[in-house]
């Protein structure tokens, strides 16, 4: 009898530590909630304040800062090392008089300058409040290239020296000496199909060494001597240069790597050797380094000389920038 109420009371004991244990739960649970529900209004209060100072400084931008008449963009100075007018390099950028100078995204603006295929690098500074100053360096071309389009229609683009693809000028946009010079680049022969795709370099390193050179020719002593008519890309590992006197002279196109600094002094060494014994070369390979072979024009073939003409410098030199 004793065991069965001293049982009962113990149960009684449990129940109670059971039940005070449930109530701290519920009551620690209840504390987390608060603690949660408290963190979550003050990070969306946070978040309500910091929208607010956002989207009401855009909109002061917007409605205030950008519409300041002060700001209004007047002054457009362009600079370039090239031919390129103002007004396409402006029509490049996207720009125009009455534009929020300090609105405008330089960074974007000098993307958009980059698509130019003529343009190799840009500048753009902005100087408050009403200026926006651009500088401009330009690709020029070293050569020409014909092709056929799929469709059969003959056309021509232009090649710089690191290999990207240009179309010509037409005649409203450069003067006509710029279009003569580009017309008497010289032209490569035998270069394989290629797609004009903007802002890619042509990979063919046949073409590249044959555009190395032709770069090259233009800074060495060659260039005051003779005329490169034509660049032929024929047999591999060779390139084939006619000269306007109708000379023909062999390169190697492993030589493109060092830079044909040294072939052409060679060429200019047997040049002046042939003009003090009065003839021409006919054919001179110096795609071998040693001993290399040399043919002279034959005299009824070889075109009368006359006074040369002044040459036309085909690359301008570029001005600062």
């Amino acid at each position: 009898m004793f065991g069965f109420f001293k049982n009962k009371g113990k149960r009684r004991q449990e129940r109670g530590f059971r039940l005070e244990v449930k109530l701290r739960a519920d009551a620690a649970q209840r504390g987390r909630r608060r603690i949660w529900t408290r963190l979550l209004g003050g990070l969306g209060l946070a978040g309500l304040v910091v929208g607010t100072v956002v989207g009401g400084s855009a909109l002061a931008r917007h409605y205030w800062l950008y519409q300041v008449d002060a700001l209004a963009l007047h002054h457009m100075p362009v600079t370039t090392d090239g031919v390129l007018s103002s007004a396409e390099i402006l029509a490049q950028a996207g720009l125009r008089r009455g534009m929020n100078t300090l609105a405008l995204d330089l960074p974007k603006l000098r993307e958009q300058l980059l698509r130019h295929p003529r343009v190799i690098d840009a500048e753009v500074d902005r100087e408050l409040p009403d200026t926006i100053r651009l500088r401009v360096k330009e690709r020029f071309p070293v050569a020409r290239v014909k092709a056929v389009s799929q469709q059969g229609f003959d056309f021509g683009y232009l090649l710089d020296e690191a290999g990207h693809m240009m179309l010509p000028f037409t005649r409203t946009q450069v003067p006509a000496d710029v279009l003569e010079i580009e017309a008497q680049l010289p032209i490569l022969v035998g270069a394989p199909a290629m797609s004009l795709v903007r802002g890619r370099a042509v990979a063919d390193p046949q073409v590249r060494a044959a555009l190395r050179f032709l770069a090259d020719f233009e800074a060495s002593p060659m260039a005051g001597l003779s005329e490169i008519v034509s660049v032929e890309l024929g047999r591999p590992q060779e390139i084939e240069v006619l000269t306007v006197l109708g000379s023909r002279v062999v390169f190697a196109a492993r030589d493109a790597e060092d830079g044909f600094v040294l072939p052409l002094l060679r060429w200019a060494a047997v040049h002046q050797d042939a003009a003090g014994r009065g003839r021409l070369i006919g054919v001179l390979d110096l795609s071998v380094t040693n001993n290399a072979p040399l043919r002279w024009l034959d005299a009824a073939t070889a075109p009368s000389e006359g006074p040369r003409p002044v040459k036309t410098k085909r690359k301008p030199l570029r001005r600062n920038v």
